[in-house]
């Protein structure tokens, strides 16, 4: 298998949720206090570990890429991701987020890293579902540190799990116009904090892509739009 970001041999595989993430909602984890995953194929499956390849993708990357070249992605979702856990009161629909609070000085860089970060992941589900979608706009966008022209982010405030830790991802949804996908979309839950990732091609008018978030129009606070 070969990364689907450069090409190179495939020998790493990229968290479903990330580490960080999963720590901060369940702690240590070990096989006397393991997490359990379900998913649309098994229920309540024992995992010993936050590293454990069972939360993991099975396309893989080359460990260049999924290190070295896309760190500095995944920090930003990181402390992004902290901040609005740590939110004070819990974030909520109306909620707004000053993103100068929390990449002081580098808004703009660090939120185009928020960017990439999904696009990392989105692309790894294409490549591991095959869902027909042109992956090699994703890879290039993580190449070159560029936008994804059709790649969008909108804020929830996921409201349905509040009394438990929860964490995971939704099945990606499309909208096919002639056998083509013209929108995708999907979730990434965090405690309190959903991710609504999205694919659209120019002229769709989607629930979400009105307040969606892109670099190219990036300001200086986000606002929750919805919620879960």
């Amino acid at each position: 298998m070969n990364c689907w970001i450069c090409g190179d041999i495939a020998n790493s595989g990229e968290h479903m949720i990330k580490a960080s993430d999963l720590k901060a909602a369940f702690g240590h984890v070990t096989q006397k206090a393991p997490l359990y995953l379900s998913s649309d194929k098994v229920r309540n499956l024992g995992v010993p570990g936050i590293r454990s390849d069972k939360l993991k993708y099975t396309a893989l990357l080359c460990s260049r890429c999924n290190n070295e070249r896309t760190q500095p992605h995944d920090r930003a979702w990181e402390k992004l991701s902290s901040y609005l856990r740590a939110y004070k009161p819990p974030i909520r629909r109306g909620s707004v987020i000053r993103l100068n609070r929390v990449f002081p000085g580098s808004v703009s860089k660090s939120m185009l890293g928020v960017h990439l970060y999904f696009a990392k992941l989105f692309g790894c589900l294409i490549s591991q579902h095959s869902i027909p979608i042109d992956i090699r706009p994703f890879s290039q966008a993580i190449l070159t540190e560029t936008p994804h022209p059709k790649l969008f982010l909108g804020l929830w405030a996921n409201l349905a799990h509040q009394s438990i830790n929860h964490v995971g991802q939704s099945q990606v949804e499309t909208a096919q116009v002639q056998g083509a996908i013209r929108f995708a979309t999907w979730f990434y839950f965090v405690d309190r904090v959903a991710v609504n990732i999205m694919f659209a091609e120019p002229g769709e008018r989607r629930k979400g892509l009105g307040n969606a978030l892109h670099p190219s129009t990036m300001g200086k606070y986000i606002r929750v739009t919805h919620e879960a």
